[in-house]
């Protein structure tokens, strides 16, 4: 789940792999942009503060339990700027993240992904380049998180050892007794991997790439969401569904920002590519995860 400069990445899995385990495990990997509170990236955005909106957008709400809170506001051309996201972004304009905190109530009703009643609970707003906007006033009772920039660092993620990119690398061995002493999962090659990261102990943000999940991948969750209630882990579509999602954003627990997602846990928001390549953000999908 490292987040490191591709060169670092091939010369460690060359070292401690096999020939034929390092081109599985380098094919897996993905471009993503580790947000940061400082950095030598160009600054990308925010967390928290005021959102800025178009006159005529409301704030976001839940209907029938209150207003959302705003986690981030990222700039579409400064994640450009900053190196290969592997997304299909807008070049330019602001993608605006909201969730219902459970602030305004002691933490009731949560969002739940499976639960599709709670899904307003979670909302992306575009808001093209060149519209005319202004900081939007926090609706009484809802005090806004402290503003704390963002600056973007690219590289290449690691997924998270049962994420589908994995099984579908290294095959049906991923899950089994054997998987556990691949000389992936080999001590050696994971403090190695763990060295890369600039930052292990800051608060993990990202774009794009394979997201860090706290238990378990995540696209399991949201493959379970779309295909519906109810649906089996053995679902042949699972796997397929899991696949073909990709990392709009994470938001970590940040003590700079005053969040904390439950016990020090993360916020992830996936989306099919299909739906990011029409510009349709209102279908991104969110689950949480917490220790």
């Amino acid at each position: 789940m490292t987040h490191a400069p591709a060169d670092a990445l091939h010369e460690l899995a060359h070292r401690l792999l096999s020939p034929d385990d390092a081109a599985r495990w380098l094919g897996m990997l993905a471009p993503g942009l580790r947000l940061a509170h400082a950095g030598d990236g160009p600054p990308a955005g925010r967390l928290g503060g005021l959102p800025e909106l178009p006159a005529d957008t409301p704030w976001p709400v839940w209907e029938g339990n209150g207003p959302l809170s705003h986690i981030a506001s990222l700039d579409c051309a400064a994640l450009a700027a900053a190196g290969d996201v592997g997304l299909s972004l807008p070049g330019s304009g602001t993608l605006l993240f909201f969730l219902f905190d459970g602030r305004l109530d002691d933490e009731d009703p949560l969002v739940d992904p499976a639960d599709p009643e709670t899904r307003q609970g979670s909302q992306v707003v575009y808001v093209p380049a060149g519209t005319a906007t202004h900081p939007h006033p926090a609706p009484d009772g809802l005090r806004p998180y402290p503003e704390v920039p963002l600056t973007a660092q690219a590289g290449l993620t690691v997924p998270a050892d049962d994420a589908p990119s994995v099984r579908a690398a290294f095959g049906e061995v991923v899950g089994s007794r054997d998987w556990r002493r691949h000389p992936v999962n080999a001590r050696a090659f994971d403090a190695a991997l763990r060295a890369l990261d600039p930052d292990p102990r800051g608060a993990r943000h990202r774009v794009g790439g394979h997201a860090m999940p706290v238990q378990g991948a995540v696209e399991w969750e949201i493959a379970g969401t779309l295909l519906g209630p109810g649906t089996s882990w053995q679902d042949p579509r699972l796997a397929d569904e899991a696949a073909g999602l990709v990392l709009l954003a994470q938001i970590d627990t940040d003590h700079e920002a005053d969040m904390m997602w439950g016990d020090v846990g993360t916020l992830y928001w996936l989306i099919r590519p299909s739906d990011l390549e029409a510009g349709r953000f209102e279908e991104a999908r969110f689950t949480w995860q917490c220790c």
